[in-house]
C-alpha cells in the first residue's frame, strides 16, 4: 500500500545529531516575566535531535501536525535492530509551546510544535548499564503505520 511504503521512508529525511551540552553557567538577577530560572542539569546532557520529515516517498508533503502520531525509541547494545525489538519509550510527535503569554505562536498550530529532540538520559531507567548503547527511532503515523528504523546512533554513556 502507498501508506506502508511512505511510512517506511519517513525517517530517510531525518537528520540525527548528537550534541553534548554542559551545565549552564551563572548569571544572576531577575528573570523576565517573573518566572523562576531553569535549574541546570547536574552534568552533561546528551540530546538526540531530528528534523520531522518533509516529504513522503512519493514527494507528497508531510504535515507533522496531522500525519505523525509519535516516535518509538529503540535501544540495544549492538546496532542490529530488528522488527521483533520492542520500543523502550514513546515520544509524542507534538509538544506544547512553552509560553502561553507570547504575543504570537511563531507559526505553531494551537500552541503545539513538532517534537524534535530527546534527552537520552531519560532512557537510563529502562536500559542495561552497558557503557555503549545504540539508539534508533521509528516514526508512527496516525494510521498506525511505522517507518523503517533510522540509522542507529552510538551513545557512549559515561
Amino acid at each position: 500500500m502507498k501508506r506502508d511504503a511512505v511510512m517506511r521512508m519517513l525517517l530517510g529525511g531525518f537528520a540525527v545529531v548528537l550534541m553534548l551540552a554542559g551545565c549552564g553557567g551563572g548569571g544572576g538577577g531577575d528573570t523576565a516575566g517573573g518566572e523562576a530560572p531553569a535549574i541546570p542539569p547536574a552534568g552533561p546532557v546528551t540530546l538526540m535531535t531530528w528534523d520531522p520529515p518533509a516529504n513522503f516517498a512519493d514527494n507528497e508533503p508531510v504535515d507533522p501536525y496531522r500525519d505523525i502520531d509519535h516516535y518509538e525509541v529503540y535501544v540495544r547494545e549492538d546496532a542490529n535492530f530488528t522488527n521483533s525489538d520492542l520500543p523502550v519509550m514513546v515520544i509524542p510527535a507534538l509538544t506544547s509551546v512553552e509560553s502561553t503569554r507570547a504575543p504570537s505562536t511563531h507559526g505553531f498550530k494551537k500552541g503545539r510544535k513538532p517534537n524534535s529532540e530527546f534527552p537520552l538520559e531519560n532512557l537510563n531507567p529502562h536500559i542495561s548499564k552497558a557503557s555503549r548503547q545504540y539508539v534508533s527511532l521509528k516514526a508512527v503515523g496516525v494510521d498506525g503505520q511505522k517507518s523503517a528504523f533510522m540509522p542507529p546512533v552510538a551513545w557512549d554513556r559515561t
